[in-house]
């Protein structure tokens, strides 16, 4: 605390300096964190079961060995199930169209949701880690869902 001419009691103000240094640390901290929780592909062999469920519910069920690392390789090993959509260099390959169905959010209200034992994977299926025994669904979901 500082006393002023008149005699009352001031905080003193933090430097700009301290700020910038707290908030690079805080940000190493949280890019450490992300290094360490992040998933690692897992090399060698190891089975999966992808499924597809379109629109109308049918499901088509898939179940692979594949030494591939990420599930996109592991789908190009299918030959029965195709995907396509538009890739970018920051989030991959976005599907559009499974099995020869369409869901264009723009045209279709609808997209395909990449799931992982039944919950959304944080990843998008170019960029997605696979491991051994591990399932996977890509579900048709209309938009309002």
């Amino acid at each position: 605390m500082i006393t002023d001419k008149q005699g009352h009691k001031r905080l003193k103000r933090p430097s700009p300096f301290l700020g910038a240094c707290v908030a690079v640390a805080v940000l190493a901290l949280l890019l450490v964190i992300y290094n360490f929780s992040k998933p690692v592909p897992m090399v060698g062999s190891k089975t999966i079961t992808i499924d597809v469920v379109y629109k109308d519910g049918s499901e088509d069920s898939y179940h692979v060995t594949t030494e591939a690392q990420y599930l996109k390789e592991a789908v190009d090993d299918i030959p029965e199930l195709t995907i396509e959509g538009t890739t970018t260099e920051e989030y991959g390959l976005m599907m559009i169209t499974v099995g020869g169905v369409r869901a264009d959010y723009t045209q279709d209200g609808a997209y395909w949701a990449l799931l992982l034992d039944h919950e959304p994977c944080n990843y998008g299926i170019s960029m997605q880690p696979i491991k051994d025994g591990e399932n996977y669904s890509i579900v048709y979901t209309p938009a309002d869902q």
